[in-house]
């Protein structure tokens, strides 16, 4: 405030009494005043425009000119409506001339769509004021600003945002499906493979058969439904049920992602040891009993930190390992490279309830020669290991039991 207090009386004129002012000397200084206000509208960087009461332009900056294609000549005297209105905003520009005349306020301006010379369109914040009120000059002087970016640029912002938000969702309701599938499935095939034990110790003609049968087939009618609620999620399935392998490198075993029936063939004496792990203690129970039944060895293990310390301990006791994906502490990717670190030709059969898209690169890579899809390890799981047993070499493997025949 010091600096303008010190400048201010520098630049004030000293102007004499109007008594003492020739008529001249008073019209010099006017136009001198009024040379200079439209010096400084014509430097404003908001577009500046004055009409009168019947809207008719009286003033026109250089900003207008560069906002709309004017030039002042073009401007003056033509009806503010007929330059700049839309067909939308018309209507809303009629309103605002009387209304700015009888001391109506706009706090926060006004937003609209203003048509420029060439056609174009512009959305324009204009702020409202009376100009020379009271006199024969009285009209509405608006300052107006371009704002067409910036509304451009708020309404990608949203979208964005919107579309952002919307892929969260969908990643949401994905990684939702993914972990019910796996869920489920873990729980369908333990159904499935305790329904086949039961129905295999119960009598061919036994009646609870027939209820166990039907038990069956709602597991296989519950698995298509999480099969449709996985396709239906942001996110589909990163692997689905095929007979056709995914090779996994140039140098790498090809990896079979398994949906086949089994076949049918009795299980013989030969005893094959099988390291089975997986988290779920009742797909472990289930699975050695299945295995046992067929024929072959099997120690069942629900960590994988444990499993595998045994092979390490006594790396040629198994000719096979099946693990499950997705487990604590050590995911079936981790496990599986640590077994093939001691066991590089041992067979790896992995099981999972569901592969997520970020994983199957990881499995593919692993050197997994088969992955399971669960609930079907029931009924594929024996069949599995027979055949990657005879191209391991085995002289004489189990043959699995068709699944009716272990049925009864």
């Amino acid at each position: 405030m010091g600096a303008i207090s010190r400048w201010w009386p520098r630049r004030r004129r000293k102007i004499a009494p109007l008594g003492a002012m020739s008529p001249d000397v008073m019209f010099a200084q006017l136009q001198a005043s009024h040379a200079r206000l439209q010096q400084y509208l014509q430097l404003a960087p908001l577009a500046c425009i004055v009409w009168d009461g019947s809207g008719k332009v009286q003033a026109w900056n250089a900003a207008a000119s560069a906002m709309f294609g004017y030039d002042a000549t073009q401007a003056v005297g033509r009806d503010v409506c007929d330059l700049l209105a839309t067909p939308s905003t018309l209507a809303l520009i009629s309103q605002i001339r009387p209304r700015v005349l009888t001391g109506a306020t706009f706090a926060d301006g006004l937003i609209m769509e203003c048509r420029c010379k060439d056609g174009s369109r512009l959305q324009c914040h204009w702020h409202f004021a009376v100009a020379a009120p009271g006199t024969q000059d009285e009209g509405t002087i608006a300052f107006g600003m371009d704002i067409t970016a910036r509304l451009r640029a708020e309404r990608e912002r949203l979208a964005l945002q919107a579309s952002l938000s919307q892929q969260h969702c969908s990643q949401a309701v994905g990684a939702l499906a993914g972990g019910m599938a796996h869920d489920f499935n873990n729980l369908l095939l333990a159904i499935r493979g305790n329904v086949q034990l039961a129905a295999a110790d119960l009598p061919a003609e036994h009646p609870a058969r027939l209820s166990l049968a039907e038990v069956e087939k709602a597991s296989v009618r519950a698995a298509s439904i999480i099969d449709q609620l996985v396709s239906l999620s942001a996110e589909l399935p990163a692997v689905q049920s095929s007979a056709s392998p995914v090779t996994a490198g140039a140098d790498a075993p090809g990896l079979q992602v398994v949906d086949t029936a089994v076949g049918s063939a009795a299980a013989n004496d030969a005893t094959h040891h099988i390291l089975y792990v997986d988290d779920e203690e009742s797909l472990v129970y289930l699975v050695k009993r299945l295995l046992e039944r067929q024929g072959y060895k099997v120690s069942g293990f629900t960590d994988a930190r444990a499993a595998l310390a045994c092979l390490h301990h006594t790396p040629d006791a198994f000719d096979a390992v099946i693990t499950d994906l997705s487990m604590p502490v050590m995911s079936g990717v981790d496990f599986t490279r640590a077994v093939l670190q001691l066991r590089p030709t041992l067979p790896v059969v992995m099981t999972s309830g569901y592969v997520r898209a970020e994983d199957r690169d990881s499995v593919l890579a692993c050197g997994v020669r088969e992955l399971l899809l669960k609930p079907n390890t029931v009924e594929e799981l024996a069949e599995v290991l027979h055949r990657l047993l005879q191209q391991a070499g085995s002289v004489s493997t189990p043959r699995p039991l068709a699944r009716d025949a272990l049925m009864g």
